[in-house]
């Protein structure tokens, strides 16, 4: 490839292809790059300071389309089956064994409203709704009774949640259409449920209709929650913010593939942006700068060492976590130029390739890291612990300042 090295600062590039081009050292400051594609190009050393990637507003307007029907089906679903539950308490059946099932319904939504908070969207919390439909179908057999409906229940109110909670995240900006949607998704299944509950004979239309509205509110709360841990990164909603950055990357800025070896990202605004191996060729962040970018966990990172919580904010911020500890993580090439890392633990870490270029690594633990190729230049490591680490002669440590080695098994500097 022949490198087309340009200025397009300021310039608005949205939906255009660079696709495969070598763009190195590239100028794409103040640029807005929302829908273009940049897959499998190269651009090494390339300026994206202060771009703005994501979507156009077609697709913007489409996550909105899908945010409204997926809040209204949220809506009915729960609307729908919370008349349903009202009515095994209604006063024909508190006499009678049936009232029974409206228990074991009010139950199961419990445990499973208890394990999405406790637990979020995990391995563990799914576990636990399984179990515990499980065991009521198990007991209803016993008894001889249908638990299909007390499983129907459990498992329609749970798919509301996720449903609506995807709803509210893809909406963010406009949750006012997710609300919209479930409004009206709650009139209707609240409307039909309680008419159907009436026309059963089984309860009054006013006695379903509270029951869908006490169900719609507590299933409506808890999707605030959940969307908003998720949208927060905390770690148990972890799944569930994968699919809905994933969905709302979908016509986003995509650097599949590309070669993005020390590109500049200050300051850039990423959301909805795809950072992701391509099929052809993997995604090169090594010593990328990611100096405050914004809305970098908007974006599909892949397998990168940006997927990590702490890495990608020691990345942006430039500040080492609370816990001044890194201990086996992969942090490989990452740039790490410049940063205040005093006393940070490194040890068993991942450091290939990345750099530390007048890096301030006064008392940092190094014990173990593996550190072939990675660039110490400048950097002050007085009272650093190198033991066991895992160098070569690409390890860079030119002027390095006050250099101590502590515990090391030699002295080959």
């Amino acid at each position: 490839m022949t490198s087309t090295a340009k200025t397009f600062a300021g310039q608005n590039l949205r939906g255009r292809s660079f696709k495969g081009q070598d763009l190195s050292g590239a100028d794409f400051s103040d640029t807005d790059l929302r829908g273009a594609n940049f897959t499998g190009a190269t651009l090494i050393g390339a300026n994206f300071s202060k771009a703005e990637t994501g979507v156009q507003k077609r697709w913007v307007a489409f996550q909105l389309v899908i945010s409204f029907f997926l809040s209204e089906l949220a809506g009915i679903f729960v609307a729908y089956t919370g008349a349903w539950v009202t009515i095994f308490f209604a006063p024909r059946y508190i006499p009678s064994s049936r009232i029974a099932t409206g228990i074991a319904m009010i139950i199961t939504l419990i445990i499973i409203f208890f394990a999405i908070v406790r637990q979020g969207f995990t391995v563990k919390a799914f576990g636990t709704m399984t179990w515990t439909l499980a065991l009521v179908a198990f007991a209803y057999a016993l008894s001889g009774s249908d638990p299909l409906v007390v499983l129907f229940a459990g498992a329609v109110v749970a798919l509301a949640v996720v449903v609506f909670s995807v709803a509210l995240a893809l909406s963010e900006a406009g949750s006012f259409i997710a609300w919209l949607g479930l409004f009206l998704g709650l009139f209707q299944g609240g409307f039909v449920g309680a008419f159907a509950v009436s026309w059963s004979g089984a309860g009054s239309f006013d006695f379903a209709l509270i029951g869908a509205g006490f169900g719609a509110v507590v299933t409506a709360l808890l999707s605030v929650y959940t969307a908003g841990r998720a949208l927060k990164g905390d770690p148990k909603f972890d799944e569930l913010l994968k699919f809905i950055v994933g969905f709302a990357s979908i016509g986003g800025t995509s650097f599949q593939g590309a070669d993005l070896t020390k590109a500049n990202f200050t300051k850039a605004y990423l959301k909805s942006s795809d950072f992701r191996n391509s099929r052809k060729q993997r995604t090169n962040l090594t010593r990328t700068i990611w100096k405050q970018a914004k809305e970098l966990d908007r974006s599909r990172l892949g397998t990168s060492i940006l997927s990590n919580l702490e890495v990608r904010e020691l990345l942006v911020t430039g500040n080492p976590n609370q816990a001044q500890s890194y201990e086996g993580l992969n942090l490989y090439g990452a740039n790490l130029d410049g940063v205040y890392l005093k006393e940070v633990n490194f040890k068993r870490a991942i450091l290939n390739e990345a750099s530390f270029c007048n890096a301030n690594l006064e008392s940092v633990n190094f014990t173990e890291a593996q550190v072939i190729g990675t660039d110490f230049t400048g950097a002050q490591m007085t009272g650093v612990c190198l033991e066991g680490w895992n160098y070569d002669h690409t390890t860079k440590l030119d002027d390095v300042d006050s250099l101590e080695l502590l515990n090391t098994k030699g002295d080959w500097l």
